[in-house]
This record gives structure tokens, sequence and C-alpha cells, in this order.
């Protein structure tokens, strides 16, 4: 984009978050109304179908769901040269048993799951409204995304069932999440997020689960960790055993590897195998690996038009910019080649856990964010990796 169209963009945005003030208490209402709605990944159908509801009450013609469930939404534009996707993932870390009762105060909405990422869902639902009050007419396609099965062991199949599968060409992809404002993410790291089942047979070994997995622990955390490659070892969950007089019987570690070279997570793992074969030669004792997610390193340089664009819009709206560049939600579009980056809308505390909550005077300047970067992908950045 020309510098002086990237410009006038940015001082049209200026201007956006009092204009969306006067809108937030329908992106309000719609995250209520579907925060309220359990989606534990792999049972978001109730959640989906209320989405589905929502588009047809603002006049979108074409909706649909595809085979795996997801949500999708065509807006075209008045050209249609390239089609932009915005992704927001629809299922929450929580189960349906849970109390999912949203709570309104003066400054904060409070409930599981409202950062994560129903924020970024009731925001993903309300762009059609938004955008025809805001009278923004685009000339790029609008792909909105709404993702299942994405957390945890599903490892995002959503949408990369999507980019797998869609006829429509992906130009440039938009990550949406509840929290936290000011991120902006466009790297992915390589992972490898795994499951390490112990396994104890009474009739061979009075052997406890638990030694075995401290064991499997302590080879781990002795593992040759890269520091030029920013390789990290996360032990995530260990469980075992049913009382105190009782040797465990089996058990299980979960645990996360990072790194910026897929190379180093394949030397890792191959030595994670090795260490399970050394464990499960001791006569009774079995130890094994299965993979829960996994994640390619890659994505765009800081020096993208794409996201050069984005910090300045960041900046004329005084977002404080949060560190980090990578997030694995980057990865499926590192897969298909596709330029995409992760905005965050609002501040939030205590996430993923069941007091969680946002804060409702920022979500104006995270919506202005988003509704800034469609208009300058609209005017022309260079969307190539």
């Amino acid at each position: 984009m020309i510098d002086s169209q990237l410009s006038k963009v940015v001082e049209t945005v200026r201007t956006f978050p009092v204009i969306i003030e006067k809108f937030k208490e329908v992106v309000l209402a719609n995250l209520v109304l579907l925060g309220e709605i359990p989606a534990p990944t792999g049972l978001e159908k109730n959640r989906m179908d209320f989405i589905i509801e929502r588009m047809a009450e603002y006049g979108v013609e074409m909706c649909a769901t595809d085979e795996l469930g997801n949500g999708l939404v065509f807006l075209p534009g008045e050209k249609g040269d390239k089609t932009l996707l915005i992704f927001a993932h629809i299922d929450t870390p929580f189960e349906q048993c849970v109390d999912h009762t949203f709570s309104v105060h003066a400054d904060s909405v409070h409930g599981p799951g409202v950062a994560d990422n129903s924020l970024g869902v009731a925001v993903l639902m309300s762009l059609p409204f938004l955008l025809d009050k805001m009278e923004i007419r685009l000339k790029n396609n609008l792909m909105l995304l709404f993702g299942v099965k994405n957390l945890h062991q599903a490892n995002q199949e959503g949408l990369r069932f999507f980019l797998a599968n869609t006829n429509q060409p992906i130009d440039v992809g938009i990550i949406l999440e509840g929290a936290q404002l000011g991120r902006l993410q466009f790297k992915s790291v390589a992972s490898l997020g795994g499951h390490i089942s112990c396994q104890i047979n009474r009739r061979i070994s009075q052997e406890s689960a638990v030694r075995v997995l401290c064991e499997i622990v302590g080879s781990l955390t002795q593992m040759d960790l890269p520091a030029d490659t920013h390789t990290f070892l996360t032990l995530g969950a260990i469980k075992a055993g049913v009382a105190f007089k009782y040797p465990a019987r089996d058990g299980f570690l979960e645990f996360q590897l990072s790194s910026s070279s897929d190379i180093t997570i394949e030397e890792l793992t191959a030595k994670l195998y090795q260490i399970l074969d050394n464990i499960s030669q001791d006569p009774g004792i079995s130890a094994h690996f299965r993979q829960i997610a996994l994640s390619k390193s890659g994505g765009i340089d800081s020096s993208h038009p794409l996201v050069l664009a984005a910090r300045k819009i960041q900046e004329v709206l005084k977002i404080t910019p949060i560190e980090s560049i990578y997030n694995s939600v980057v990865s499926p579009f590192v897969e298909h080649n596709i330029p995409a980056l992760c905005l965050g809308i609002t501040e939030a505390e205590n996430v993923n856990y069941e007091d969680e909550l946002i804060q409702i005077k920022p979500i104006s300047t995270g919506i202005a964010q988003l509704m800034g970067m469609l208009m300058a992908i609209d005017g022309g950045i260079s969307c190539k990796v």
C-alpha cells in the first residue's frame, strides 16, 4: 500500500472507538447470549445454531456449516479480487456441567470462557452488523469462520479442516481472541504436545507408576534444550494412583516441547522415544507416547506490510503492545503459506478459570483495530508471504 493511503486509514481509525461505542451494547448482548451456551470442544452445536440464527437476523444470505461443523459466512466484496479470512474458535475449556451464567457489571463481564473465546466470537458474529452501521464497504471478500474443535487435544482441527478443503482461495488470515488487547502475533513456534502413559503389570512387578513417571520427568528435564532455537519444556499435568498405601499401577504425564526449529522438535521426539524404550525394558513396566498437538514453525516477518500496518493502527489507537510475536494458532496458516496474524480485543483476568472476566471499556478500541486492519488490507497492502 502507498504510505499516503495507509495514512488515510490510520487517521480514519482514530475516530472509530467513539463510533463503535454507540454499538457496543449489541456486541455485549451477543457476548452474554452466546457465552451462556456451553461449548466444550467437540460439543459446540448449540452454540453454532445460535450463531447461524443471529446471522439470519442480520440478513446474511451466504451462511452455512461444513462437514466438521464449522460455521462459514461469506460476505462478497464489491470487486472480490481477494478474500480475507477472519477466524475465531467457538469452543471453550469448560464442560457442560459448569455454570455458564454471565454477570455484567459497570466495567466488566464475568463468566467462564468470556475471554477465551466468547468475546472473540461475539465480535466476529457482530461484524456484519457493525460494517453496515459504520457504512464500511469493502472491495475484497470477507470469509468469517466460526471454528469448532480447536482447543487442547483437538489441535485446531476445525481450522485445519477448513483450510485443507475450502475451494475459496484465502489471501490473508486474521485470528480473533478475546484477550489480551495488544497482542500482535504473526509467527508460529514448532511445538509438540504429548501424553505419556505408564502401566504396571501387577503379576510381574510391584513397581509404582509414580516412580516411573518421576524417572521419565527426570530424563525429560535432563535433555539438552538448545538455547539458540529458544527451546522449552513445559510439564503440564501428571496423575497416578488411588491412595497413599497402594503402589500406583498406572498414570500419565502431559507435556509440551516448543522451539523455533522444526528440526529440534524432531530430534527431541526421537530422544523421547529412546527414553520410553529404556523404561519399557524393565519386566512388567510399559510406557507409551501419544501425540496430542503439533505445530510447525514459520509465519511472516516483522517487516511484512501486514505487521507494519497493524503496528501503526495499534499506535494511533494507543494500544500497548504485548511482547510475544509467537502463537501456535498461526501454524495452520503457515502450513498453507497464508500470511496471518492474531489480534486481541480487550484486557482480561483469570483466563481459563471459572471466574474469568473481561474489561468492557477497551472493547471499542479492540474492535477499532480490527476495522482498521480490514480497511488497510482493502486499501492494497501486500499480502504476499
